[in-house]
């Protein structure tokens, strides 16, 4: 009763604490999914005030995704996240300027485009992958499946994809109207022709003298923070930075075998090469050494490289190639058996749906002498003429056995190479080859991996490092002396990879959520065969480069430097010398004779870079002038004209016309279509929340 009256005594302060546990739990929780609240929430990203959904975004990825895999490519998640969200924002705003400018499809648009007889390609090739000659055969099928025999849940998972496309059609008819529209506005008229002409064929011909600013000495030319100030506030438009961005620097660990392992993989190719060397050693090899790849298969000599087609045929059947490392990869080779056969045939194949009587009036009718293309309607049977099969790809089961000497001696007609009471498979033979020498081979390869203990070796060692360096300086001043080299990266929100390395999504997270100055934990299990761990160097902020960033500074005082240079070597000359001789001689250079220059022109060779000084005053000066000293980019430099020439590129009308279409016109705007779209659109990726 005393420990019970003491509690109750307590009870206000118990239930404060109570209370607070309760709170901070709810306030963790609340904090994890605060997003919930105050953040994205479920939107992945807002396009001028419209928001796209995770839901809608999942779906689209999982469609991009299965269409990938069928395609049997493989893209990297976050790129492939990143290309469909993009893909997702631009037909957003493509779809409201379609909407602004009233830009729309028809019915009898879309259905000529979709089943039309001249619709378009990836309808034919869809239907062609469904096994239908045409469009308009497979839509039939999808929308009436009693009328082939198939139940519509069966036609179900295509007609999704036909539904599909017929949406993606319907936008892309409308993209193309809209090119068409843009194609058609922004045309070049005589005046535009002219510009582009005279631009490309102005030039002239000049003698010149010229001082690299490189060839003088820098200690010479001091320059003050209002130097670099000044170049910095002129460049400044080229610094603008879009989004915030985080460089980090980064250590890579390849995850590769060790010497040990290699050794010890040796050890197995060797007992192996043994093995190999014996009677039945093929089988001796899969049932001992599983870790080894055992290929057995028939080839040609036309299979193989020159050093294998030695070995087939040069070899007595048993015989062993001497074991060769391709990278990773140690293979050898054991010849079974040679043996002159066919290896390809000619055939026309037909797949009959239908009963015992069906199947008979099908293979009487082919036999009668009735076209093929007649006979495979696709209702009942579908098939293709002159197909080339590869005989030495057919099994060596009984029934893969009985179905090849049936083909090898069927004569002229057609014959069922195999069926049941509800179809059958129907081929004639139009054409086989003369036999051919052919080899029986088993391919024994074994791949060497990284043992565990090399993992574990590689990871404690780089764990070791950021555990004693956890710090950014620290992090990156002794990598050197440690084996490691650390590798600058610079990213955004949106960045996918780490410098194009494969899954390194997870990195960027970090990134993002990081203080200047922080060292991350070892990313080792995302499947791209490294270890990686960085620190935050830098982060820079929407708007400009800082004046001061590592990678700016040198540059601002190279250019700052540079028009110090300038404007004293032209105040010493000026007027100092009244041909170029004279010039040349106080500037201690050599004059440059016959140096043609156009206003196109993007290199000097004489000035070994872009001047665009010279070539934006020389095409346009008299012949005879003298001009400079001038103040280039690269140098300073003092010409005489010459000749007025014309450049050898002179342009016909349809040349003029094409290239104002790719510098202002439609061509250029379609390519920059999506920019200009943006342009004072919002448009907002909230992609690194969810991924």
């Amino acid at each position: 009763m005393a420990a019970l009256e003491k509690i109750r005594s307590k009870s206000v302060m118990l239930l404060i604490v109570i209370g607070v546990a309760l709170l901070a739990f709810i306030i963790g929780d609340f904090l994890n999914s605060g997003r919930s609240f105050f953040g994205t929430g479920t939107t992945v990203a807002v396009v001028d005030g419209t928001k796209i959904s995770i839901t809608d975004f999942q779906r689209r990825y999982e469609e991009a995704n299965q269409r990938m895999q069928q395609s049997q490519q493989k893209m990297d998640g976050a790129v492939m996240q990143s290309y469909v969200l993009q893909e997702m924002v631009d037909e957003h705003l493509l779809g409201e300027e379609l909407d602004a400018l009233a830009i729309n499809v028809t019915d009898a648009e879309l259905t000529e485009a979709m089943t039309g007889a001249h619709a378009n390609p990836q309808m034919v090739q869809f239907a062609n992958q469904m096994g239908m000659e045409t469009p308009a055969q497979l839509h039939d099928l999808i929308f009436n499946p009693g009328k082939y025999g198939v139940s519509a849940e069966q036609v179900q998972p295509v007609r999704a994809q036909w539904l599909q496309l017929e949406k993606d059609m319907e936008r892309t008819l409308r993209y193309q109207k809209l090119s068409f529209l843009l194609s058609g506005a922004l045309q070049a008229n005589d005046l535009d022709k002219a510009a582009v002409s005279s631009e490309m064929a102005n030039a002239a011909k000049v003698n010149i003298a010229y001082v690299p600013y490189s060839t003088l000495e820098d200690k010479d030319y001091e320059i003050s923070e209002a130097d670099v100030k000044a170049c910095y506030d002129k460049e400044k438009s080229f610094l603008k930075v879009d989004q915030e961005t985080r460089r980090i620097k980064y250590i890579a660990v390849d995850i590769i075998p060790s010497a040990a392992d290699k050794e010890r993989a040796l050890k197995q190719v060797y007992r192996a090469d043994s093995l190999l060397h014996t009677e039945g050693g093929v089988d001796a090899v899969r049932n001992t050494l599983p870790e080894f790849a055992v290929e057995q298969r028939w080839v040609l000599a036309s299979d193989v490289d020159d050093q294998m087609k030695s070995f087939l045929k040069e070899s007595a059947i048993g015989a062993v190639s001497a074991a060769k490392m391709t990278g990773d990869v140690h293979s050898m080779t054991k010849l079974l058996a040679k043996k002159n056969d066919i290896d390809s045939i000619n055939v026309n194949m037909l797949q009959v749906n239908g009963n015992k009587a069906v199947q008979d009036s099908i293979l009487n009718l082919l036999n009668s002498g009735k076209a093929f293309a007649e006979v495979a309607d696709n209702k009942v049977a579908g098939g293709q003429e002159n197909v080339w099969m590869n005989m030495m790809g057919m099994g060596s089961d009984a029934k893969s056995v009985e179905a090849k000497a049936k083909i090898l001696g069927a004569g002229e007609d057609y014959f069922v190479i195999d069926g049941n009471d509800n179809a059958a498979l129907i081929y004639k033979v139009n054409k086989k080859v003369a036999p051919k020498q052919m080899f029986e081979i088993a391919e024994v390869s074994l791949t060497v991996y990284p043992s565990d203990e090399t993992i574990n070796s590689l990871h404690d060692g780089l764990q070791n490092y950021i555990s004693t360096n956890n710090t950014g300086k620290a992090f990156v001043e002794n990598a050197i002396a440690a084996g490691y080299q650390p590798v600058l990266a610079e990213l955004t929100e949106e960045t996918p990879q780490v410098n194009r390395i494969e899954n390194t999504r997870k990195l960027v997270q970090w990134a993002f959520g990081a203080t200047k100055g922080d060292v991350s934990s070892i990313f080792d299990k995302e499947d791209n065969g490294k270890m990686i761990a960085a620190t935050l160097d830098e982060v820079i902020e929407e708007g400009y480069m800082p004046m001061n960033d590592a990678s700016i500074r040198p540059v601002l005082e190279s250019k700052a430097r540079n028009s110090k240079k300038g404007d004293a070597l032209v105040a010493k000359l000026e007027g100092k010398a009244n041909d170029l001789k004279g010039y040349a001689t106080l500037m201690n250079v050599p004059v440059d004779t016959a140096v043609v220059v156009s206003f196109s022109q993007d290199f000097v060779p004489t000035v070994r870079g872009i001047e665009p000084m010279l070539t934006a005053k020389a095409p346009y000066s008299k012949q005879g002038e003298l001009v400079g000293p001038v103040k280039g980019e690269q140098g300073v430099f003092v010409y005489e004209v010459v000749a007025n020439d014309k450049s050898a590129s002179t342009l016909t009308p349809q040349q003029a016309a094409e290239r104002y279409s790719m510098m202002f016109g439609s061509n250029s705007v379609s390519q920059h279509l999506m920019d200009i779209l943006k342009n004072n659109k919002s448009v907002e990726n909230n992609l690194i929340d969810f991924y």
